[in-house]
């Protein structure tokens, strides 16, 4: 049955092509001899038909081209002749059509409704223009299904950061098999976007969006659409995807960063005189276990005491027995409560007058304190020792510090102590003003030529709260020195073992105080600066920026209200905790410390959040006495990982640096990439009634993209943390 159709088949060509070549010999004959087109040849055209079909209908698109030099692409087709067949072979039907327009030699016709894998026929009469004759071309095909084009797959990062630049993939396939197609792939994300693509008949292909960024810290939709697919498809319902990117202004980078591998605690200063008869004759009796039980319930983790040879040994043959007995069992007592609390203790040698110029003696008996407070007191918990309170403040030379630390540390060798206690240099302040011994001066020769006998660097910050920028500044400041100006060699952990937010001495009508008794906050009613909540704030700030820079661990200046020698009675007002009488109120800055405290522990490590511009890190000139930080105010986090999974962000946002009551601005949004997915935290705020206090906010679940998002009052400060509290 087949050999005998294709036979008719051809017999019914050459009856056409006589017909149409009857019909146009007048005008052929007309034309004149100088045509390029060849006559002596009946192959001088070609054509291919491809005949699509799918639920609109089914077209034939026949194009007709030259086949020889000379032949002009025809613009149009005045014969057609097109036969259709059923599925069994047999002629269905004959069409014929007659000036059909064909730009470029192509032409299409209407085939109406007809299934797939059926014959079609076409002849055509070509009359190329350029000849004296007309060409008849036949050609068969088959109807086939028209494409269908899917977007199967729209792939990027689940989280990306404003601005932070990304890909987007799509993959289109074609899924009836029959054809494939060229088209263009737009990108929601991206107004005018076109890409051309080009798909394999039930293949697919792939295309991507590069460098696509955004705005807004909001979850984005990634619309990826097919159009002007060619040829046209079946199915047009199903050419577009999406997938959803989550745009966050902060984020843990996929690549963790780890900024210092193992946290050295925060805490704070203990007055090592607390139980000495200076400060008991001011603290009741009664007072002291609440001191003491606020003092553990805060939980520090790093904890500074001095130990004065005047005081403690009688070194300037002031103090008789029993005062500096009493004065040295003060400090084992005060030792004892801070490894009561969980915190690691430094020990610090305070005054070197003496010690400057008998540096054997001298570290000798400091050796002996720390030998019999480990081990016949059992207080093991002594890990640091310093030698020198801000010696390039004072009158102590590079040559004498050296040989002091040299001391101490062949006599903690010689007890067996070393391992135990090891040693932090410097303790520096800025000093700017004086180049021989400001705190680059110092710490360029302590690394030069101290570095093998001291384990860490310590330096002391304090600024005015109306100047907040002064401690971004010195810890810039301070970086750059220990991370750029000593070479790699020379480098330590780094610590800030004292910093305080100051206020003013004098405010409206109130006592002008001496000059280092900085107490007035400026508001109506001159109130002391360590009862405001920008104390707490700003001091949580600079733990949070400390992180950020790597330092190691931090202790503020102090923990609670006691005296520490005659000249200080009445100057020690920088305390977390208000002074006796007071019943040792609770400040805001307690509160905050307290936060920082229990979210974090010693030993984890310390993550960069991401974005971190430039002037995250530096300033425009260092070594500059007063100078401010070019930081502007935004949201600053810091962020912590344990060792067993463990993982807390605190931040605040310095917008709020300089309030002392609720906000009256809407409450910041927080938007944080780069968390486990599905994975619920807790919120803890910091003053977010505006009293100062700590509360439990409601717990964030982070998304499958691993995005948390909640509000915090620009007052306040928060924690996400996995750690429970209470």
């Amino acid at each position: 049955m087949s050999h005998h159709h294709h036979r008719s088949a051809g017999s019914a060509a050459i009856t056409v092509a006589a017909v149409l070549a009857s019909a146009l010999v007048a005008a052929a004959g007309a034309r004149a001899d100088d045509s390029t087109c060849p006559s002596s040849t009946g192959d001088a055209y070609r054509m291919k038909l491809q005949a699509l079909t799918g639920p609109a209908g089914a077209d034939l698109t026949l194009t007709v081209d030259a086949a020889v030099d000379g032949c002009a692409v025809p613009k149009a087709l005045k014969k057609i002749q097109v036969k259709t067949y059923a599925a069994d072979g047999t002629l269905e039907r004959t069409r014929n059509f007659t000036d059909r327009d064909a730009p470029k030699g192509v032409a299409n016709i209407d085939l109406g409704e007809l299934p797939r894998d059926r014959r079609v026929e076409a002849d055509v009469l070509v009359d190329p223009g350029t000849s004296p004759r007309t060409y008849v071309v036949h050609a068969a095909t088959k109807t086939l299904l028209r494409p269908d084009l899917v977007v199967t797959k729209v792939v990027s990062k689940k989280q990306t950061l404003v601005g932070s630049p990304v890909s987007v993939t799509a993959v289109i396939a074609e899924q009836n098999g029959d054809v494939g197609a060229t088209a263009t792939a737009h990108l929601s994300a991206i107004p005018g976007s076109a890409e051309p693509v080009e798909i394999p008949r039930g293949g697919e292909t792939t295309v991507k969006f590069n460098d696509v960024s955004f705005g807004s810290a909001v979850p984005v939709d990634l619309k990826v659409d097919v159009s002007a697919a060619s040829p046209g498809e079946t199915d047009a319902a199903n050419n577009s995807r999406s997938a959803r990117i989550d745009v966050t202004e902060n984020a843990l980078p996929e690549q963790k960063n780890v900024l210092f591998p193992s946290l050295g605690g925060y805490g704070a200063q203990f007055n090592n005189h607390l139980y000495a008869p200076i400060s008991t004759a001011k603290i009741p009796a009664d007072e002291y276990p609440d001191i003491e039980q606020k003092v553990k319930d805060l939980e520090p983790q790093l904890v500074r005491i001095f130990y004065n040879d005047n005081w403690e040994e009688n070194a300037d043959r002031t103090h008789p027995s029993p005062e500096f007995l009493q004065n040295y069992d003060s400090v084992v007592k005060v030792i004892q409560l801070a490894q009561e609390s969980g915190a690691i203790v430094d020990v610090s040698y305070q005054n070197l007058a003496n010690a400057r110029t008998t540096p054997a003696a001298s570290m000798a008996k400091f050796a002996a304190f720390l030998e019999d407070v480990v081990k016949a007191h059992g207080l093991t918990n002594v890990h640091w020792a310093e030698v020198g309170n801000e010696p390039n403040s004072g009158n102590v030379t590079l040559d004498q510090y050296n040989a002091l630390y040299r001391a101490l540390d062949a006599q903690l060798k010689a007890r067996g102590l070393r391992t135990q206690i090891q040693l932090m240099g410097g303790g520096l302040v800025e000093n700017a003003v004086n180049p021989a011994r400001d705190h680059y001066a110092w710490m360029k020769w302590i690394g030069a030529n101290m570095s093998d006998v001291v384990d860490a660097y310590a330096e002391h910050i304090y600024w005015t709260y109306n100047d907040a920028g002064r401690l971004e500044y010195r810890l810039r400041d301070t970086w750059h020195l220990m991370n750029e100006v000593l070479p790699p060699e020379q480098r330590k952990p780094v610590y800030m073992m004292e910093f305080g937010i100051r206020g003013f001495n004098t405010c409206g009508t109130k006592p002008v105080l001496p000059t280092q008794l900085q107490e007035y906050y400026r508001d109506d009613s001159c109130t002391d600066i360590w009862r405001t909540n920008i104390a707490g704030f700003q001091q949580l700030w600079f733990n949070v920026d400390a992180a950020q820079l790597g330092v190691a661990g931090t202790s503020k200046w102090d923990a609670f209200w006691a005296v520490y020698d005659r000249n200080s009675v009445n100057q020690q007002l920088y305390w977390m905790t208000g002074p006796p009488g007071e019943d040792y109120p609770l400040t805001p800055t307690y509160n905050a410390m307290w936060l920082f405290f229990h979210v974090t522990a010693p030993g984890w490590q310390i993550i960069g959040v991401d974005p971190w511009q430039a002037d995250d890190s530096s300033v425009p000139r260092y070594e500059t006495e007063g100078h401010a930080s070019n930081d502007q105010p935004e949201k600053e986090l810091a962020a912590y990982s344990g060792p067993n999974g463990e993982l807390t962000i605190i931040g605040l946002d310095t917008h709020g640096r300089d309030l002392n009551s609720v906000a009256t601005d809407p409450a910041p949004s927080y938007s944080i990439g780069g968390l486990p997915p599905n994975t619920t935290f807790d919120l803890d705020l910091w003053n977010a009634t505006g009293d100062g206090t700590n509360t439990a906010g409601d717990p964030v679940t982070t998304n499958d993209a691993g995005v948390a998002r909640f509000d915090v009052p620009l007052q306040a400060a928060f924690a996400l943390t996995t750690v429970p509290i209470s």
